[in-house]
């Protein structure tokens, strides 16, 4: 009987003080609330700021033991994406970029996986940040991640389109330059090539509206 006490003793100790990255992240996990808003027209769930940055402060300290964990980076750029502080989400993805380009050989992701196409993984994690800040019409956050994605991913469609869209927005045309560069590098891009087509309804061009929107027709409605 002593003996299986002390088994679960010594359990429940290691349990207690085990010290992973999977048990920081569970801290951070756990500690993420909703609460209950209410506006003039709904009542809606939304994350507590306060949890978010228990979560967050959580992270950090995870990151000073585990540097080289690059998905709890990525957990700092979602949880800082949902207090839209797109601020700390640049610089976030500012040390994400520098660990992968340095010492790429010592980063993993969840389980010790390795990283094969840095840039790849870049493009998706940026891309899901600046679409979150898109969707709420937050356009400020949406260049400073789009011009911070084209800084490291100059040759990126992703990062090409998204700037396009900056200067849609803005009613720019400089968007052009960066879809042209975009289609360049792949032709077949659908929302790529909707963007051209879009860009040239804007400036009534009817030629070359006509011309991108058979593209479309012809190349993407069919997929």
């Amino acid at each position: 009987m002593k003996k299986i006490l002390l088994a679960i003793l010594a359990a429940l100790f290691t349990q207690t003080f085990a010290d992973t990255p999977e048990e920081w992240i569970t801290r951070a996990n756990s500690v993420i609330k909703k609460e209950i808003r209410a506006s003039s027209n709904s009542i809606h769930s939304k994350y507590s700021l306060g949890s978010l940055q228990d979560a967050s402060a959580i992270l950090d300290s995870a990151l000073e033991r585990f540097p080289y964990r690059i998905d709890i980076w990525l957990g700092q750029v979602q949880l800082n994406g949902e207090m839209e502080n797109c601020k700390a989400q640049a610089r976030y993805f500012e040390k994400i970029h520098e660990l992968l380009k340095t010492k790429k050989d010592k980063c993993e992701l969840k389980g010790g996986q390795k990283i094969d196409n840095a840039d790849e993984l870049l493009e998706k994690e940026f891309s899901i940040a600046a679409r979150q800040h898109f969707d709420k019409e937050n356009d400020a956050c949406y260049e400073m991640l789009a011009r911070q994605m084209l800084k490291f991913l100059p040759n990126s469609v992703e990062a090409l389109n998204a700037m396009s869209v900056v200067h849609l927005l803005q009613k720019n045309d400089s968007a052009i330059v960066y879809l042209e560069k975009a289609h360049k590098l792949n032709p077949t891009d659908c929302i790529v090539i909707h963007n051209i087509a879009e860009f040239y309804k804007r400036k009534g061009n009817k030629k070359k509206h006509e011309e991108y929107t058979m593209k479309e027709a012809l190349m993407c409605r069919q997929k």
